[in-house]
This record gives structure tokens, sequence and C-alpha cells, in this order.
């Protein structure tokens, strides 16, 4: 789905002259100085000359101190040395005209620098649809230098000048002065008609306090919510931020959710570097059913260095096996090399349930490198005699014991020694398994570079007109992956929790409808969420926001996933108490909306009907079922975030 206001962008056919413009008047603002010092010299030169002919045809007249001094006054366009209106020489005539132009071109460059700040100020301050990054760092940086070329971007930082000085100013991009905390400094941002603000300070109280800020200012929209992305430093705490988050729901003109740069890192590696078995986020849409037979072994995985990306990149990797290979399933082989892999590994299955499905085996290796061991440890042999479902991977075929790892993810914080990481480990499986049976993969920060000098995979069959690589990648076993360019911007679609739990409540809806015998296309309703008429988007949007309200009535809570978790499912009780509170919720979003009971829906025009508009005692047992449905489906819905409810009156 495409996020964002497409409405409110120049047009294709305007976007090019406009742009030309604004780089046209930027280039002029930065060389203001350099033409007014060429023109003034030009001028004065010329002066000097055209003055001294002058003035030499006269000897009682001439004197080097009257040629200066009348070649000064030119650029005051002081008209006395012309009061006389006769024909004067050729120099001194395109002085005349040339030093006025050269004052105005200097006057010009005086006020630029001078006012350019507050106009500057004026223009973000009076923006519309635009996006606001608050702070300086990596983060920030990537989101100014991928999103400014394309829409506009108020950067608000202390340093934002010393960041984005006037001479690197990209073409969308405002910058505002000040602490990004301060609801007043904010405010000049424009933020109350902003479309998304990203926090990207270090430290997440610092951007939850940017939220709060944001919120308090965005507190009168209605008709389109402010989006804020606060970025969190430490992984394990965006679950316990969104539980809290999604248990509140009195925010109509405002939508929070939290990200970290190395989630959406992995979840981008995912998609450019994936194992044969990992096709799709099961995020993306409702979990697929158990397979009837289980799921052959995989091949195994190895990961060099536990850092921030290293954590999610394993996390990631076992949420997307766990939904694959369901609970019978084969456990997919992980090993970790990390100075600290035994204590890191032994933190993460305290908190992630997925990872009960990863034989996951820790070396604490001096620098998270590849060795022997770790490579033997990633397809270990079954334990004598067994061979059931929840034993590590065993023979036969591709994955069996002693085959080559499918990938190797580097994902070490130091790039220098990830690069010799990552070089070392294609090496030692060329040696071991042979040329081509593993790929390396060697994150980066911001360094596509490196992926040009040792050349895109398959680039020996380019035109020889293409760019060719300085270094050899070992046959395509080498490949670079830049986390911060290839993980932002964000998607909003992707990261907006409501927005997911939306689409996964409709495609369950759907799910639901056709076991009933109702037919794709059959009502409005009963389309995909791309082809989603705007206003049943923004009625799933209202559903699952209502999460919180509804849990809340029951003394119900979230808190995040734990591996000693049973799965919760609402007795029968609690679910016709829940479905009969979302029907009145629906009966006032519905009413809201203009509608009222009629025997025949319709939904166009001024009178719209709508045959539910009912008490829920007067409701047909069909819609009833519906609602009943909505409330089963939730805790399935919210553990896709990795939640979990829980009821206040029970240990949890």
């Amino acid at each position: 789905m495409t996020s964002g206001r497409q409405g409110n962008r120049p047009h294709p056919a305007t976007a090019a002259p406009l742009a030309l413009a604004g780089r046209l008047a930027r280039w002029l603002r930065h060389h203001l100085l350099g033409a007014f010092a060429v023109l003034g010299i030009i001028a004065f030169t010329l002066g000097l000359i055209g003055a001294y002919r002058e003035f030499h045809a006269d000897p009682a007249t001439f004197s080097w101190p009257n040629v200066v001094f009348f070649a000064a006054t030119l650029f005051i366009a002081d008209g006395t040395i012309f009061q006389d209106l006769g024909h004067y020489p050729l120099s001194l005539e395109i002085a005349r005209f040339l030093a006025p132009i050269a004052t105005a071109v200097g006057v010009a460059d005086a006020v630029s620098t001078v006012f350019a700040q507050r106009f500057e100020r004026f223009r973000a301050r009076r923006a519309r649809h635009h996006v606001v990054v608050c702070g300086c760092g990596p983060t920030a940086t990537a989101l100014v230098d991928r999103l400014s070329w394309s829409r506009r971007v108020v950067l608000v930082a202390e340093d934002a000048e010393r960041e984005y000085p006037d001479t690197e100013l990209p073409p969308g991009l405002l910058r505002v002065v000040g602490d990004p905390m301060e609801p007043l400094v904010l405010a000049q941002a424009g933020i109350a008609r902003a479309e998304v603000v990203y926090g990207c300070l270090p430290d997440t109280s610092a951007n939850l306090a940017i939220a709060l800020a944001a919120r308090r200012l965005a507190a009168a929209r209605g008709d389109q919510p402010l989006r804020c992305l606060a970025q969190v430093g430490d992984l394990s705490l965006i679950p316990h931020l969104r539980a809290r988050r999604i248990g509140l729901s009195d925010d109509t003109g405002f939508r929070l959710d939290f990200f970290a740069v190395e989630v959406l890192g992995a979840h981008a590696m995912l998609a450019r570097h994936p194992p044969d078995w990992a096709s799709a986020d099961p995020a993306d849409g409702p979990t697929p059913p158990p397979p009837p037979s289980p799921r052959p072994a995989p091949a195994p995985l190895v990961v060099l260095g536990l850092s921030r990306l290293g954590r999610a990149l394993v996390l990631e990797l076992a949420r997307r096996w766990s939904s694959y290979a369901g609970p019978n399933g084969p456990l997919l082989p992980i090993a970790v090399s990390d100075p600290t892999a035994t204590a890191q590994l032994a933190a993460l299955r305290t908190r992630e349930p997925a990872l009960a499905r990863i034989h996951l085996t820790g070396h604490d290796t001096p620098h998270g490198e590849l060795t022997p061991a770790v490579l033997a440890a990633a397809r270990p042999d079954p334990p004598e005699g067994s061979d059931g479902p929840d034993s590590p991977p065993g023979s036969g075929g591709p994955g069996g014991p002693g085959g080559p790892p499918e990938f190797i993810y580097v994902c070490q914080d130091d790039e220098e020694k990830a690069l010799l990481s990552g070089l070392d480990a294609a090496q030692l499986v060329n040696d071991r398994f042979g040329v081509g049976r593993s790929t390396v993969v060697v994150c980066t920060d911001r360094q596509l570079s490196l992926q040009e000098v040792f050349g895109q995979p398959g680039s020996a069959h380019q035109p020889p007109t293409s760019p060719r690589p300085l270094l050899e990648d070992l046959q395509g076993g080498v490949r670079f992956f830049a986390v911060n360019d290839e993980a932002l911007p964000i998607d909003l679609g992707d990261t907006d929790l409501i927005e997911r739990f939306a689409q996964t409540s409709h495609a369950r809806f759907l799910d639901s409808e056709l076991r009933r015998g109702a037919e794709l296309g059959s009502r409005r309703s009963m389309v995909p969420w791309d082809e989603l008429p705007d206003d049943l988007r923004a009625s799933n949007r209202d559903q699952v926001a209502g999460f919180g309200e509804i849990l809340r009535a029951q003394h119900l809570m979230l808190l995040p996933a734990g591996t000693a978790d049973t799965a919760f499912a609402f007795t029968d009780a609690e679910v016709e108490r829940l479905a009969h509170l979302e029907h009145e919720r629906w009966l006032r979003e519905r009413t809201a909306q203009g509608y009222r009971f009629g025997p025949v829906r319709q939904d166009s025009g001024s009178d719209r009907r709508h045959p539910s508009m009912v008490d829920w005692e007067a409701l047909t047992e069909v819609d009833r079922e519906r609602d009943r449905e909505v409330i089963r489906t939730m805790p399935t819905i919210l553990a896709h975030a990795g939640l979990r409810i829980v009821r206040l009156d029970e240990p949890t």
C-alpha cells in the first residue's frame, strides 16, 4: 500500500521545472558574494580606465584622486561626471551601468545573509503535509537525504545548520535550529500541519518527549491524524511501549508507533537476501495454517556478531520460521559467533517465544569471526534414534549434516572488522564446501559504494559501458547490505501498528466471509485491502484502534509475549460481552458518518441507511457472529506485534 498524501505533491509535469528553478535560486543564493566580487572588480577597473581617459583630455582637471573618486561613485549611481551629457569612453559607459548592478548584487547578498534564517523559519512554519525530522545522527541524516529530494522536509535540531550548511543544503530541506523537545521549537517547524514526525534522538525518553509535544500541538487535527514515529534505543523496549500505547484509544488526531533502525534493517535484509523458505513476512497478513506434512529440514544459517542488528536479525528469523514451519516443524539451525554470544542468547531466549523453534548455538569467539567450530555447529547431527520434528535437522539432501550454511550474515558494528570477517568467512566456506555454495552478506552502515567496489552479482554479464568493479567478489559469494540506505525511509504502512492491524483484520474478515459462501466483489467490503474504499479502510482502523477500550472494559491488559506464555483465548462469556461492546462502537462510528436504520443498505448520498443499525438484541445472528469473530481473532492479531492479553485478576 502506498502511504502518504500523493494528491498533495507536485504533479510530475511541474515537478521538474520547479526543481530546476529551486536549484537555480539556490545557486544564485550561494554565489551572490562571488558574483558581487567579480562584477565589482570589472566595473571598478573599467571605471578607472574610463575616468582616466575622460580626465586626461583636460590637464586642468586631471588628477589620480579625481579618477579614483569618480570611479568609486559609479557604485552609488552618482551621475556628476555625466552631467554634461556628452560622449564618453566606451569603458566608462559600460562601468556606469555595471557598477550599480554590482552594488545591487552586494546588497542582495547582505540582505539574504541577514534574513535567510528568518525566511527559512517562516517557510518551515507555513509548510503543509511535510515531514519533520527531529535530531541529528545516522538515522536522521539517512531520512533527510532520502526524503528531501522528493518532498518537503523540516529538520529540527540544535546543530541543524552545522549538519547541513548552506553550501550542502538538499533541495527540499528546511532547517529549524533549536531543541526538538520544546513545543515552541516544534511549532516553528509547522508540526500542526505536518504529515509525519520522526523522533531520531539517541535517547528513547527524549523521543517520547518529542511525541508528547507533537501530540499537544496536533490536538485539533481531526481529518488526517499526525503520525509520529519515535526511535527506541533498546530493541526489547518496543513491545513494552507498544503494549502501553495500544491500551489508549483517545487520540483521534495522533498516531504513535516506535521503531528501531536495526529491526527495519532486519526486515529489509531478509527481503533482499532471504533464505529459501523465507518468502514472505508473516506480519503482512494472517498466519497461514500449519502445513499438512512436516516442512523439510532447512539449510543452516550463521550470524557473525550480536550487535543490535544481529540480535534483531536472529529474532526476525525465528519469528518467520515459527510462522512458516508451525509448532510441529523441524528446528531451524542458526549458529551465532560473538565475544558474548552465550550470555546474550540466554537473555534473548527468555523474551522471545519464537526462539523455541530454533536450534540456536552460541560461540564466544574473540572478534565474532567464523571459525571451523562455528561452521560445524551450524549443522549438528541429530541425537541417535531421534528423528522427530523437535530434533535438530538430520541428514538427507541439501539439509544433511555437514552441509554448507545457506547464508552467513555479518552484523558487526565495526565496518572494517565486518569486511575482514566477511572475506575470511567466504574463504573458509569456499575451501571447505566449494565456491558458490554459501553467500556471505556483510552489513554496513551507509556504504553502498562497497557493493560497487566489489561489483553487483552477475556484473560480468553487464554491457562494456557499465562501470567495472575494482575488486573481485568471489563469484558472487560476498554481498553487501547498507542498513540505513535500505531500511530508510520508513514505510508508514508497514510500521504503523494500527495500519498493520487493520489490514490483518480485514484479511481475516475476507477469509471468514468466503467460508460463509460470500464471493469476492459481491459487496463493497469483499475486496482486497488495496481496493477497499477509503471509508471502509477508516472503519477497519477505528475498529482495531478500539482494542484498548474493549480490553479495559473486561479488565484485561496487554503485555509483551514471553517464552512461558500459553495461548490466550477468550471464554464464551467474554466473547459475548466484548462482541456487544464492539457492536456499540460500530454503531457510534456509523452514526457519526450519518447512517441510520434502513432495511436496504445505502452507502452513497446524504440519506445513508444500514440494516444493522439496531441494538444488539435486535441484531441478526449472522451479524452477531461477525462481531464475535472480531473478538476471537483479536489475540492472534495482537500476537503479530509480539503482544499478549492477560487478565488482571490472574498472575502473569
